[in-house]
């Protein structure tokens, strides 16, 4: 297992780092693992992304060029000058040793990143693959927008109702399975505010969204959300609580 001690370099104008991350245009396929983001062993205690890995990511993911990049007054990225990265997040091994990892991540616009659900991994052939969703960042702390919820793995074919009593498993072609636990899918994402503290975020096929706290040390459900339709002049997402609220921590 490769494993690289995160770096973190916290400031708007970033050094470029050494690894550039490609751009939609540039690859077919999502690479992994990340160097830069050390791979989960499981068993971590949860069935879904675990907050050891996003941790990790947000350290990697946040350093990057304008990844916090915020415009203070209106609270909104910055066309330009923000960037959202995405990582495909997967589990690879076989059911007695299973690891969860990311691949190197993509670079989007101000406010979107189309990640790829196809991993060549360096270690394991693709038999041994499981796609789990994605991570991204947002440079400023939000909630999963309505082009985050429709991008994956909500239910395609009917967003609104978004799967309500399922949480998928991923299959390659069957289940990923850690002994008797199977393995959910989810997508998430990480940011940072502007006083400093960390976001994370992750939501299920289910359209739940769920936030880290970090006092109470584990997931909070913050309500279920599907993306609004195509037709929409907003891009926040249609929740069981309007709007969608933050932890306040």
């Amino acid at each position: 297992m490769r494993s690289v001690v995160p770096l973190l370099l916290l400031a708007l104008g970033c050094t470029t780092p050494s690894s550039h991350a490609p751009s939609a245009a540039d690859a077919t396929l999502a690479r992994g693992p990340w160097l830069e983001v050390p791979a989960v062993e499981m068993p971590t205690g949860d069935t879904s992304i675990p907050i050891s890995l996003l941790k990790d990511v947000a350290d990697a993911l946040l350093r990057r060029p304008g990844a916090r990049v915020c415009d203070p007054m209106t609270n909104r990225p910055i066309p330009g000058l923000s960037t959202e990265y995405c990582s495909t997040v997967y589990v690879t091994g076989n059911a007695d040793s299973l690891s969860w990892r990311v691949t190197e991540p993509l670079t989007g616009t101000h406010n979107r990143c189309n990640p790829f659900f196809v991993v060549k991994d360096e270690d394991y052939p693709a038999s041994q693959v499981w796609v789990v969703g994605y991570i991204h960042n947002h440079p400023c702390g939000a909630v999963p927008s309505s082009l985050d919820l429709g991008a994956w793995p909500t239910d395609a074919f009917n967003p609104y109702v978004a799967m309500a009593e399922v949480r998928l498993v991923p299959g390659n072609p069957a289940p990923a399975v850690h002994g008797k636990t199977a393995i959910e899918m989810a997508s998430a994402l990480v940011a940072e505010r502007q006083d400093g503290t960390r976001l994370f975020l992750r939501y299920f096929p289910t359209g739940e969204v769920q936030q880290w706290s970090q006092g109470k040390a584990r997931w909070i459900s913050l309500g279920r959300c599907a993306p609004r339709g195509e037709n929409s002049l907003g891009t926040g997402p249609q929740c069981s609580e309007e709007p969608l609220r933050l932890l306040p921590e």
